[in-house]
């Protein structure tokens, strides 16, 4: 036989039904969130920095941003052909790249780069962090330590670099450039983005006609 439902039960029914629906409007709106947000942001706010270095001529119009990590094979591999590309078209391309630490205790390594800028040594000193990853980077995890001799045979002043490393400016752009990167759901290294376009189809070729498309735009010919 059938058990009657009782007002409690028919309640608890009506409860459950309201929570489940509830609950399926917060994941519709989060899913909305997650797929609309990054269009609503202003972009160019989270790309570019006060404490961002800049390689090439301050008055190109065409900006390449960057988003690396030092112990990323890929960023390394990159680096030779972003350089070039700035090389290519001199005076109108210019190169900001942004550290996140994604691989394993990395962190240390991001903050002596930061630091390096503090002994005008920046760009050197990123060519020869790349060049020696697999020096200080075994296995993908990052050791610190390891790279110091580099960077003190291109004269960097490793005890300065130490203390500076550790000031709280350098602790705060590092934030900054995580919260940056995590608002443009940047989820892998490099990503890059030219003049505020994300190069979606990551790729040499990609990125090489990415920057020709928006410098033909920038300087139009006559």
């Amino acid at each position: 036989m059938k058990k009657l439902a009782t007002k409690k039960s028919l309640a608890a029914k009506k409860k459950n039904k309201i929570i489940s629906l509830a609950i399926l409007c917060i994941a519709v709106v989060i899913t909305a969130f997650s797929f609309t947000s990054k269009e609503s942001i202003n972009i160019d706010q989270h790309l570019y920095s006060q404490h961002a270095a800049v390689f090439g001529s301050k008055n190109a119009k065409v900006t390449i941003v960057e988003f690396f990590d030092p112990a990323c094979e890929s960023c390394r591999a990159f680096y030779p052909l972003v350089k070039s590309q700035l090389k290519k078209y001199k005076g109108k391309v210019n190169l900001i790249v942004r550290p996140v630490a994604f691989h394993r205790n990395v962190g240390p390594v991001v903050a002596a780069l930061e630091a390096t800028k503090m002994q005008g040594k920046y760009w050197e000193s990123l060519s020869t962090t790349l060049n020696y990853q697999s020096r200080w980077a075994i296995n993908h995890v990052a050791n610190v330590d390891l790279l110091y001799p580099y960077l003190q045979d291109i004269g960097v002043d490793i005890e300065k670099l130490k203390v500076d490393a550790k000031k709280a400016v350098i602790t705060e752009n590092m934030a900054q450039d995580a919260l940056d990167a995590k608002t443009l759901k940047v989820l892998k290294t490099p990503t890059f983005y030219v003049n505020g376009t994300e190069l979606k189809q990551f790729g040499a070729e990609q990125l090489k006609a990415l920057i020709a498309k928006e410098v033909n735009k920038a300087y139009p010919e006559k």
